[in-house]
């Protein structure tokens, strides 16, 4: 399983660099060839648009599995480790639910525009809409998962904690229990 998450990780990454790297070859292109031979290729807007919008969902993706994501931790840092668990599952809920609401309005979007055809890519306008397809179902199965391993014990501690690892985790146990009294 761990072998699979690399490959797909490293497609995830290769995506984004591939999108990121094209955006900025037909950009430059463009920019070249309008002030060179007063021209320009009326595709690369279109495209660069499509491109963008698939890398700013494939980059949202590894962040959401990084854990890098935006977050207050300043409750769940103070409450013990059975409401941070509680914490967990209500955020990871909400998350779901969001996801799901998401997969479901991009889907209806997406067959809406199935024969809309963008004028500049002559490409059907669903191809929009499919990476917010691709965004909620990926991460509605990594946020189950998620909620699946903290349900039967395999989440490390630190995946409840943002921004720590087991090696912080570990350091600040320590430290606080050195701690005299009042700076607990």
């Amino acid at each position: 399983m761990s072998y699979l998450r690399e490959v797909y990780l490293r497609s995830l990454r290769g995506a984004v660099v591939l999108c990121l790297g094209g955006i900025l070859a037909m950009v430059f292109l463009n920019v070249v060839l309008r002030y060179l031979f007063n021209s320009g290729i009326f595709l690369t807007e279109g495209l660069s648009g499509l491109l963008f919008v698939w890398m700013t969902f494939a980059g949202a993706l590894l962040v959401l599995y990084d854990g890098g994501h935006i977050g207050v931790d300043a409750l769940v840092r103070r409450v013990p480790v059975a409401a941070q668990r509680g914490l967990f599952l209500l955020a990871h809920a909400v998350m779901l639910y969001v996801s799901w609401q998401m997969l479901l309005g991009s889907w209806q979007q997406m067959v809406i525009n199935l024969k809309v055809i963008a004028p500049g890519t002559r490409l059907p306008v669903a191809l929009l809409y499919a990476a917010g397809v691709f965004f909620a179902a990926m991460s509605g199965l990594f946020l189950l998962h998620q909620m699946f391993l903290l349900l039967t014990g395999r989440l490390p501690q630190s995946a409840l904690r943002p921004g720590t690892s087991e090696e912080e985790s570990d350091v600040e146990r320590h430290v606080g229990a050195l701690a005299p009294e009042g700076r607990k």
